[in-house]
């Protein structure tokens, strides 16, 4: 990853070729409809400013995580073939007049954008997801633009606008992600959260640990945050580990956490008042430090 990492960062975005690429959601196989928009000398330009300023910018990048999060000067870092990306590459490298846009109304209801910076056949794919109708609104924040006679061009109005940032990028066969929600919705995230909570409560090893599920699964619902809480504790599986259920009771004893046992059958009892410490401890963020004893929850843990 750090040489496509790097690679993005030594990108020759000046010389580069541009071509922007709308998209639209699909409900069939390939996930994604696109279309390309043509653009004048004016809004290449711009659009290249818009990349060499974000580049400049993200100056670290760590792995991607469920729960991993971005600061002002980074990115996350995950393959492509994790993600529906590669379905959308496929669409966006057809050839440009081939699919072309031909009125105003085709760039309406857009879902997002692809812009592919090439240069000596290298490709880096800028994406970004569109407000609900390209607003008009907030000038100082986006490129405006108008569309005519099937090309775009820079305006002084607000006929048409793009922001001036990106959310994630592709560099050969990694995605460097900035804006990890906006990332998440296109790539249809969710789905995959709720799919690992659903395989996780059928999981017997797991819905053994409870007296009754159905009050974590209650606590969890629909929220996109638990849902991703989950589904790390899916992949990290802590659970299974021989000895857990012993080890937590007796440091919950210890520290007086408050999680609640059926003693008889060895379960733990969840309510609403203690969900929130036993999802730390099955994601093994409650952690204690070895300089000051003070004990943290954090929002996520990079094992060192």
């Amino acid at each position: 990853m750090q040489l496509h990492f790097d690679s993005f960062r030594g990108f020759n975005y000046v010389d580069a070729t541009v071509h922007l690429w709308i998209f639209k959601r699909s409900t069939t196989d390939r996930k994604f409809n696109t279309a390309y928009v043509q653009t004048d000398d004016d809004v290449n330009t711009l659009l290249k400013n818009v990349a060499i300023h974000e580049v400049n910018r993200t100056t670290e990048f760590a792995p991607y995580s469920y729960l991993a999060q971005t600061n002002e000067n980074s990115c996350l870092a995950t393959p492509v073939l994790a993600t529906n990306f590669s379905l959308l590459k496929v669409q966006v490298d057809r050839p440009e007049p081939e699919c072309a846009v031909e009125s105003v109304e085709e760039l309406k209801g857009a879902q997002g954008y692809v812009v592919k910076f090439t240069h000596n056949g290298h490709t880096i794919y800028a994406v970004k997801r569109s407000t609900a109708s390209w607003k008009t609104s907030y000038p100082n924040k986006f490129i405006n633009m108008v569309f005519s006679n099937g090309e775009l061009s820079a305006a002084e109005n607000n006929s048409f606008s793009i922001e001036k940032n990106f959310d994630f990028y592709c560099s050969a066969d990694t995605l460097l992600i900035s804006a990890k929600r906006a990332f998440e919705s296109l790539m249809q995230y969710k789905e995959a959260y709720t799919q690992a909570f659903q395989a996780l409560q059928a999981n017997a090893e797991f819905s053994n640990l409870f007296s009754d599920l159905a009050p974590l699964a209650e606590y969890i619902g629909t929220n996109s945050t638990q849902l991703r809480r989950m589904a790390t504790i899916e992949q990290k599986s802590l659970y299974s580990n021989p000895g857990f259920m012993v080890s937590l009771q007796d440091v919950n004893a210890l520290r007086g956490w408050g999680v609640n046992f059926d003693q008889a059958n060895g379960k733990i009892i969840v309510c609403r008042a203690t969900a929130p410490t036993i999802l730390q401890v099955l994601l093994d963020h409650r952690l204690m430090s070895e300089v000051t004893s003070n004990i943290y929850d954090v929002p996520d843990a990079i094992q060192i």
